[in-house]
């Protein structure tokens, strides 16, 4: 008995680094899926930006940015499609899925290419289909999004190298499927978003990789060597593009917390440097944030959240898009779901609170 108490402790401590209800918009299989679902940017005011990151792409870019409205809580103006590939970096075998838009439902289109792009990493031991909602939104705008399993999760040094890597063999793919990306990602519309550990890789990849212009933490978890707080002065994005958190505070305490307080997002948003801006998700837990947490077995471990857990990963999904879309996308008009009046109806609906500096 004793000894079944020491294992089932070791595997909820290997989940905390890395959900229970329902999420209709959640679909794994991309041959019947259809497009997935999703505040202020703070104080900031992204169209102060002295780098554009729009300057590149043709037809996709040619939507009126001016005039249109723009509502990402919604699927974009483009059909996507979704891509599994396998791609070999430092000899080892990551399993990636690129979400991208489509003009023909099968592969992403070559219009408006170099396209603007993400790389997701999701949390320890999830899957990295629930976090599909994210790309298809993404998508759904003209951003490439690249959902990455590693199979070295448990060394972060190795995860981060290997991550670095694979920035590297996105932008020049070889091998068997490399053509369905090829000439597809722009080098110098780049992002980085991740959930738990995700996100602590995503910081580490930032502070080490220069080519990184936007960076997303969802919940991230800074927990075990090498540390992302230690090195986020690094950290250097084009002027006037904050690093951005999204949290919770649930999951900080407890007899094992999900979110530890001492290495949670605010931990690593006050080691920040400016810009930078935080969201909470009230009543929100740390698993919440993924497409379907009925589907996801690790799940169950970080419960006690209040809200609706569709609601978060829907909130969760908009201030993604919104965060790129007004950053690598180029879209300042994106900031409003971040900092405007869209974003204070979250506000002042109880969802959410913000912090900036």
């Amino acid at each position: 008995m004793r000894r079944r108490r020491i294992v089932f402790s070791v595997v909820i401590q290997l989940v905390l680094a890395g959900c229970v209800s329902s999420n209709p918009s959640y679909c794994a299989d991309p041959e019947i899926c259809g497009e997935g679902d999703a505040g202020t940017i703070l104080s900031l005011d992204l169209a102060e930006s002295s780098v554009d990151l729009s300057s590149t792409g043709g037809d996709l870019a040619a939507v009126d940015l001016a005039t249109s409205p723009l509502d990402v809580s919604k699927p974009g103006p483009f059909s996507t499609v979704r891509i599994d590939l396998k791609a070999d970096v430092n000899r080892t075998n990551i399993d990636l899925t690129v979400i991208g838009p489509s003009d023909d439902g099968k592969e992403i289109t070559k219009r408006g290419t170099p396209l603007p792009w993400v790389l997701l990493s999701p949390g320890f031991l999830t899957d990295r289909k629930q976090y599909q909602g994210y790309g298809d939104r993404l998508a759904s705008f003209g951003i490439v999004t690249v959902l990455q399993k590693s199979p070295n999760e448990s060394n972060h040094a190795r995860y981060r190298d290997d991550t670095v890597g694979l920035i590297g063999w996105l932008l020049s793919p070889m091998g068997m499927g490399s053509d369905r990306i090829s000439g597809r990602l722009d080098r110098n519309r780049f992002g980085l978003v991740g959930h738990s550990l995700g996100g602590k890789i995503s910081f580490l990849v930032a502070q080490a990789d220069p080519r990184v212009k936007a960076v997303l933490g969802i919940d991230p978890v800074d927990q075990r060597d090498p540390s992302a707080a230690s090195g986020m002065s690094k950290i250097k994005l084009p002027a006037g593009v904050p690093i951005g958190y999204l949290g919770e505070t649930v999951s900080q305490t407890g007899g094992m917390p999900c979110a530890p307080a001492n290495a949670n997002y605010e931990v690593l948003y006050k080691a920040s440097p400016s810009p930078a801006f935080s969201i909470t998700f009230n009543g929100a837990a740390h698993m919440d944030f993924v497409d379907n947490p009925a589907m996801c077995w690790n799940c169950g471990f970080c419960g006690g959240g209040t809200a609706p857990k569709d609601r978060t990963n829907k909130l969760a999904i908009k201030y993604t898009a919104a965060y790129f879309l007004s950053t690598i996308g180029g879209d300042r008009r994106a900031v409003d779901s971040l900092s405007g009046v869209d974003f204070q109806k979250d506000v002042t609906a109880g969802y959410v609170k913000r912090d900036a500096k």
